[in-house]
């Protein structure tokens, strides 16, 4: 029996999903950025950008902090953006919170001692309706 994407998302809306609980995080506002390493294949590079990505999460105004790497499934290939780096999602409550971030010395700090590693950065941000 084949079954259709259609009739696999009707099954699935019936079932009982744990994840549809209220995040622990409230994601108010969101601050994306793709980062598009200058040498991507310099190990040493990426880590160290990869590093410094990471630290940032650790700056109070920061609800929750997520660094990764591209990754395309069969499903959606055609569509998937998979040409950066790394990947930097930053949760605040508010605009305001992420004001504060972009603002910090430390921010400041990250964008001075490594702005020579990335030939590109995209930012998107968005606020929850």
């Amino acid at each position: 029996m084949s079954t259709t994407r259609r009739d696999f998302i009707a099954l699935a809306s019936t079932l009982p999903f744990a994840a549809s609980a209220e995040p622990s995080t409230k994601m108010t506002f969101i601050h994306h950025v793709l980062f598009w390493a200058k040498n991507p294949t310099s190990t040493t590079e990426t880590d160290q950008l990869f590093r410094a990505l990471k630290s940032l999460g650790s700056l109070p105004m920061i609800a929750s902090a997520h660094v990764g790497k591209p990754i395309v499934t069969d499903f959606d290939k055609s569509v998937t953006e998979a040409s950066y780096t790394f990947s930097v999602v930053l949760v605040f409550d508010s605009a305001e919170k992420e004001k504060e971030y972009l603002y910090h010395p430390l921010h400041k700090k990250f964008i001075q001692d490594n702005m020579h590693l990335w030939g590109k950065v995209q930012v998107i941000d968005s606020e929850a309706l």
